[in-house]
């Protein structure tokens, strides 16, 4: 076999290649042999059907498999021979029809990964916001704890309703053209926030604990921010079916040690304000990440094969979906729809995503950024905890499904962008400026991702999705 290979592009390389004849003969002869065994024509028994006679019926499906064969095994043997990095199968241009006793010549253009030289890789500037966790945060994480902590009791004492009760309801009627059909109920009467129609706390409040049939009318105020009944008239009917008094711990010692994080409410406070700053800084240093991403994107601006672009947008329409709540699809309907139209607009984002990829791979090359099987079995220890299993039991289950190199290759791009941001140029402000490159789905953290693998960071050359 001759193969030669021209430059094209960056990242696109021709290869033109010729087959013997020897071989061509030798792969047609397999071909038929295989076919025979199964062919069963009028006038001869199964398996005896002469060679000339399958020719003259099945020759033109056997060249085009045999001519199909010979494409994939020069693609693969010449990937590998010359170091070709292809990032997809061959794209073939043009193909010489298959005659006997003549050579099997064809053309085919082949996406490569390139050459990746990052530039201006340090000192990128970018914006981190300072932390600052106010008093308000505190309080309301103390008010959402004894909101967890509050009991639900029977009324005791009184025979109407009251605010601060939950009250059970069943609710026929309209709102609008809307019809209401409702036979289990709640409504917090101290609770305006997830007031479910405006109006109705202040209906409930006050009356018998053993409402039956009670008419309602209650006018939808023409701002509510639901469009669909703003400024309707809602004619209801209501029976109480059960009102519970909500038991609000007192904000003392007592209620700190009922939480278990504290033995004291200050102590509460200060472990509070502790996982807050925790979580705010993991935000903040995510942000930075994405920050350091964007700066080193708009540095290096390096061209990248068109299949990987495709495959990172619909890996993007994949996340896309799994983020709006919309069921995954399998199979043909994956990708369904994927339009041309949004191909279009998703595809200045899914090349940066690739270019990011590309770029934190070669930095890490450079700079000889590795993870270390301490990082990767702490990494491993910690996902178990979180799962309740063991560590030896899910380092087992990534081994024996692939995903292992997945997670590492994760660990190892999250780690070249923390050495990015430790060489930023970094300006404190109050609030970001600018959005940051949002990091790929399904790091090394994700519990699962539908979009692929689970913890897995879709890399330039996967081919799934």
């Amino acid at each position: 076999m001759q193969v030669r290979i021209e430059d094209v592009s960056p990242v696109e390389k021709k290869m033109f290649v010729e087959i013997p004849w020897e071989t061509v003969s030798q792969k047609l002869g397999n071909a038929y042999r295989e076919l025979g065994k199964g062919v069963a024509l009028k006038g001869f028994r199964k398996g005896k059907v002469p060679r000339p006679v399958l020719e003259q019926v099945y020759g033109s499906r056997v060249n085009a498999e045999v001519a199909y064969e010979l494409v994939r095994e020069s693609f693969f043997r010449a990937n590998q021979e010359h170091n070709l990095a292809a990032v997809a199968e061959p794209r073939v241009e043009e193909a010489a029809p298959i005659k006997k006793g003549q050579p099997f010549t064809f053309k085919a253009i082949i996406e490569v990964r390139g050459e990746v030289i990052p530039q201006e890789y340090t000192e990128l500037p970018i914006e981190r916001r300072r932390l600052d966790i106010p008093e308000t945060a505190v309080e309301e994480a103390i008010a959402q704890l004894r909101r967890e902590h509050t009991e639900l009791k029977p009324i005791e004492g009184r025979e109407i309703t009251a605010l601060g009760d939950i009250v059970g309801l069943s609710v026929t009627g309209t709102i609008g053209e809307h019809a209401i059909n409702q036979p289990q109920f709640a409504v917090d009467l101290d609770d305006p926030e997830r007031e479910p129609l405006p109006g109705l706390r202040e209906a409930l409040t006050g009356i018998p604990l053993d409402t039956k049939d009670k008419p309602l009318e209650i006018t939808v105020p023409e701002d509510h921010k639901d469009d669909s009944i703003k400024g309707r008239k809602a004619s209801l009917v209501v029976t109480i079916l059960e009102v519970r008094a909500k038991d609000v711990p007192a904000l003392d010692d007592e209620f700190a040690k009922d939480t278990g994080k504290a033995d004291t409410l200050d102590g509460l406070r200060g472990a509070l304000r502790k996982e807050l700053e925790e979580k705010e800084q993991a935000t903040i240093d995510r942000e930075a990440r994405e920050a350091v991403l964007r700066e080193l994107i708009k540095k290096n601006q390096i061209p990248v094969a068109s299949s990987l672009v495709e495959r990172a947008v619909e890996m993007q329409y994949q996340r896309l979906r799994q983020m709006l709540g919309m069921k995954p699809e399998r199979g043909n309907n994956a990708l369904a729809g994927l339009t041309d139209d949004l191909r279009d607009k998703m595809r200045p984002a899914g090349a940066d995503e690739v270019r990011g990829q590309l770029l934190l791979e070669a930095i890490a090359d450079k700079e000889n950024i590795a993870v270390t099987d301490e990082e990767l079995g702490k990494h491993v220890e910690t996902t178990a905890k979180a799962r309740n299993m063991p560590a030896a039991k899910l380092k087992a289950e990534w081994q024996r499904d692939g995903r292992l190199d997945n997670v590492t290759y994760s660990l190892r791009q999250d780690k070249v962008l923390g050495f990015l941001v430790g060489k930023a140029t970094i300006t404190e402000v109050e609030k970001l400026t600018q959005q940051g490159t949002p990091l790929p789905e399904g790091g090394p953290e994700s519990e699962h991702n539908d979009a692929g693998p689970e913890g897995h960071v879709h890399g330039p050359d996967c081919d799934h999705g």
